[in-house]
């Protein structure tokens, strides 16, 4: 099946890569306003099609994918095209601005049986899939809360806050990995360099959620670090993911707090140990999937219901930081 890819900048490149190391170039075609950038891409992927309007590709009969990576206030009315002009489509995070944007599209892709995937990056990361096992198999007990950092000192927004530039990475895992949405959104943030624009550059993301479970993500591209961690406690063990350390990247803690037969409390410290999990890149998976969704008709793991999902809580988290200005 030939692969139409529309918008080729600094994450559309990454897509544009993947894809034609799993299909040969002259089954992809690329589309972006920038004219330097698609002679780059001829020059590196020899054999592929490239064009300036986005129309080109989702009006060609020979494309039955579709893949954009553009701005996020563009993703509802392309998406949309090229749904209704038959295309499967895998769309970058957010799949759209308004709920009933997105609610539209996954009704279009329903009606006329078509793949629509959200690229939610991480829940395709090999070390966010063995944490969702290890709870599966209930190894780390009940659990009781999970908060995350994914902090920076920059790239700097000017059309979008920290919430919406970084939340979604976040809300999809933690979602993913509790098979439940909340029943309290709540966020608060600072808004420190551009005031007028009352863009956030921090945000403190807070949801709980009906099984008592409390998640909690610090978000920031003004911050000393650069910090990308998930930590999970629960009752049996607990485990940090640190996307920063080039290996060894889930360490699992087998310590707790526990009753004792007396009626006391007591810690209880056991090993530390870090599971030997085969590295791949995630986006490599996500186009690998995207693939095999739509040949043999499988659901996609992030699909347009798992897009609403993050888009909800981030719309609920949005009044919630507008109330706090």
């Amino acid at each position: 099946m030939k692969l139409g890819i529309i918008g080729a900048g600094n994450w559309g490149i990454n897509l544009v890569r993947n894809f034609c190391k799993i299909s040969r170039t002259d089954n992809v075609a690329v589309c972006d306003l920038d004219e330097s950038r698609l002679s780059s891409i001829e020059s590196e992927f020899s054999g592929i099609e490239t064009f300036l309007n986005p129309d080109k590709i989702i009006s060609n009969n020979k494309i039955d994918l579709i893949v954009i990576a553009t701005p996020a206030e563009s993703h509802y009315e392309i998406t949309k095209k090229a749904l209704l002009a038959g295309k499967h489509v895998l769309v970058e995070k957010p799949i759209a601005l308004e709920i009933e944007e997105a609610e539209e599209l996954i009704e279009i892709a329903d009606r006329n049986k078509l793949t629509l995937m959200v690229d939610h990056l991480l829940v395709y990361h090999p070390i966010v899939c063995k944490i969702k096992e290890l709870i599966e198999k209930e190894e780390l007990g009940k659990i009781y809360y999970l908060y995350s950092q994914r902090l920076n000192l920059g790239v700097v927004r000017s059309k979008e806050n920290a919430l919406w530039s970084l939340g979604p990475h976040d809300i999809s895992v933690v979602l993913y990995l509790l098979n439940e949405f909340p029943s309290r959104i709540e966020a608060s943030g600072g808004v420190y360099i551009q005031e007028s624009q009352e863009i956030e550059d921090a945000v403190f993301l807070h949801l709980s959620f009906p099984s008592g479970v409390d998640a909690h993500a610090h978000l920031s591209w003004l911050d000393p670090h650069k910090t990308r961690k998930l930590t999970i406690v629960g009752d049996k063990k607990m485990v940090v993911f640190d996307d920063m350390e080039p290996r060894n990247k889930l360490t699992i803690f087998d310590k707790g707090v526990e009753w004792t037969e007396k009626g006391g409390i007591s810690v209880r410290y056991g090993d530390i140990y870090i599971p030997s999990i085969p590295l791949y890149e995630p986006l490599k998976a996500v186009c690998e999937h995207f693939i095999d969704c739509v040949e043999n008709g499988k659901k996609p793991k992030s699909d347009g219901d798992s897009g609403l999902q993050v888009l909800k809580i981030l719309r609920e988290a949005q009044k919630s930081l507008e109330k706090k200005r």
